[in-house]
């Protein structure tokens, strides 16, 4: 089984003001055996899309006039994961290699600032299965719901 450890990880908002907010969240994860890669959320109004990419792509999605045609590519090839929210990612997560990974993003795209912030500095560095992901809002509400 691949171990999975956390490079880095980032949060930030792309708008605001009388539009809805866009929120970006990134995690590198470095597998045991193989080469990093980024999981990716893009979320507005609660709903994500998500990529899965070999390289970081945060700052084309917080600078997007200057990264639009690195975005059209990136959207063209298709994303991991599109909805209007979470509920179907967490019941057909089977085929997606580090959902673990993706539950850490969640949860830090939905927690608060200040939560956000403190978990990064305790989880960088370490590995997946050292940690306890918390429950973000939405598995929560998935899992009252199921």
């Amino acid at each position: 089984m691949k171990k999975y450890q956390i490079v880095n990880a980032r949060v930030d908002q792309y708008s605001g003001g009388p539009d809805p907010a866009i929120f970006n969240a990134e995690v590198e994860l470095k597998p045991t055996k193989g080469k990093p890669f980024f999981f990716i959320i893009s979320e507005c109004d609660g709903m994500p899309i998500i990529y899965k990419t070999k390289s970081s792509t945060f700052d084309w999605w917080m600078d997007q006039d200057t990264y639009s045609d690195e975005l059209d590519k990136l959207q063209e090839a298709g994303a991991l994961y599109e909805s209007d929210g979470y509920s179907e990612l967490f019941e057909n997560h089977d085929d997606i290699e580090c959902y673990e990974g993706l539950r850490y993003l969640i949860y830090l795209i939905r927690t608060s600032w200040e939560e956000m912030e403190a978990f990064i500095a305790q989880t960088k560095g370490k590995f997946l299965d050292e940690i306890e992901i918390p429950k973000s809002d939405v598995e929560k509400e998935w899992e009252e719901s199921a």
